[in-house]
């Protein structure tokens, strides 16, 4: 039998749109794994079977592995299905976690939008005769905002 043909068999549906979902596809060719025993080691219930293999295929073939949110179910979130699926297919999540990061990153806009500082001093602020300490130990969040000024 052809060494290529008897990996199609497990891996014909999957069309890697991401280097993550590819190596996660050479992998189930390693381990020889069908999708349907995939989700059983995912702890899907026998009866969810097909539309949770509709699920592998479509995380494996997004080019988001679906932290998109474009595939949802009730077992897993986006980020716990990943991890699971890692698990099941021999890869360990943390070795990844930059990468599920930064599609994350990519995906949402706000996170481009403003930058996050953080500050840890001790701050003395003067509100006319009223004085407000703050004790470095504790977390505070403060907004500060410029006020534009009219020119006539």
């Amino acid at each position: 039998m052809n060494h290529s043909t008897s990996h199609a068999k497990y891996t014909r549906q999957y069309r890697s749109r991401h280097p993550l979902a590819q190596y996660a596809i050479s992998q189930i060719e390693t381990l020889e794994l069908r999708a349907q025993d995939i989700i059983k080691a995912m702890g899907y219930p026998t009866k969810h079977t097909l539309p949770a293999c509709e699920r592998l295929r479509h995380v494996l073939s997004n080019q988001y592995l679906g932290l998109d949110g474009s595939y949802r179910d009730g077992y897993f979130t986006a980020d716990a299905f990943l991890a699971k699926l890692f698990t099941v297919l021999e890869m360990p999540y943390e070795l990844f976690a930059e990468d599920t990061a930064q599609i994350k990153y990519e995906l949402n806009p706000n996170l481009h939008a403003l930058p996050k500082y953080s500050l840890r001093d001790d701050i003395n602020i003067q509100f006319d005769n009223t004085k407000l300490l703050l004790d470095a130990t504790n977390d505070y969040k403060f907004t500060v905002q410029q006020k534009k000024t009219d020119s006539a």
